[in-house]
């Protein structure tokens, strides 16, 4: 088995080469067998097994195909410039020859302590090679000196990094935004069991306006408001409104807390009506 047990394989690079895409599904299908020989093989890149070149009843039996279907299938690959052959007929992927020969670079720099070709970077525009898919140009040679596009994506994640750092130190750095006021508090409904405290119900009396029948209207009427209208931010001002809104009847308008005589429930429910219709600005 070769030392290089795994490779990056580029989905978009599959998709959009044009070689690959005019090739049938079968066609395609053979291609990526054929790769995985290819990966296994020594030298990488080169379709052997155990150092010889297959014939055609070997590969097809690879493939899991007839001899005839496997003849079809490589000469529509050859045919499209899927692949090339070296001078003795070896089928090889120039773009695995070519990404072997960088890696074996990269790996030889890297113990010696990096590459010492690198310089700064300089403006200027370089087509990328993901635009070539993984079929490059048959006017290429095998081996060209192009950056590879693993390289270009792990510096592109190096520089990305580099900036969050960057960017980290200078949020720890800077001072915490204070939070908004309008977030600090959010409304809310009144709660079922609502009742005024000792507060509020002095403050009702000292209005005029007795705190216990009016408790029972505030509490059932909010209780039936829907929508945004039954939300707010602070029930002991509404409290408050309420209150002033209901002494400013006058005594006539109101319950008398000293009268000793039953009301009927056709009074009471007059009685809310008119309320509800005086509150809601709805003329009589």
């Amino acid at each position: 088995m070769s030392a290089r047990r795994w490779a990056k394989f580029w989905w978009q690079d599959w998709q959009r080469d044009p070689a690959l895409r005019m090739c049938s599904l079968a066609a395609r299908g053979a291609w990526i067998e054929m790769l995985c020989l290819m990966a296994d093989a020594n030298p990488v890149g080169h379709l052997l097994v155990n150092g010889r070149t297959p014939n055609m009843r070997q590969l097809a039996a690879v493939l899991g195909c007839s001899e005839k279907d496997a003849n079809k299938l490589v000469a529509e690959l050859e045919e499209n410039g899927v692949f090339s052959r070296s001078d003795d007929g070896t089928i090889y992927s120039r773009r695995m020859v070519r990404d072997k020969v960088i890696s074996d670079e990269a790996s030889a720099n890297g113990k010696k302590g990096g590459n010492p070709q690198i310089k700064p970077k300089k403006s200027s525009k370089v087509k990328p090679e993901e635009d070539e898919g993984l079929t490059p140009s048959l006017n290429q040679g095998p081996t060209p000196t192009l950056k590879h596009q693993e390289a270009e994506a792990e510096a592109d994640t190096e520089r990305k990094n580099s900036l969050r750092e960057l960017e980290s130190a200078s949020d720890d750095a800077a001072p915490e935004p204070k939070p908004k006021s309008s977030r600090a508090k959010r409304g809310k409904r009144i709660p079922a069991d609502w009742s005024p405290s000792p507060e509020l119900q002095a403050f009702a009396r000292k209005n005029g306006v007795d705190p216990d029948h009016v408790a029972e209207k505030f509490r059932d009427y909010w209780l039936g408001v829907s929508g945004e209208r039954g939300i707010k931010l602070d029930w002991d001002a509404t409290w408050r409104n309420w209150v002033r809104n209901d002494s400013s009847l006058g005594p006539a308008r109101r319950p008398s807390p000293s009268s000793d005589r039953p009301r009927t429930a056709a009074q009471n429910a007059d009685e809310n009506a008119r309320f509800l219709m005086d509150r809601m600005g709805v003329s009589r």
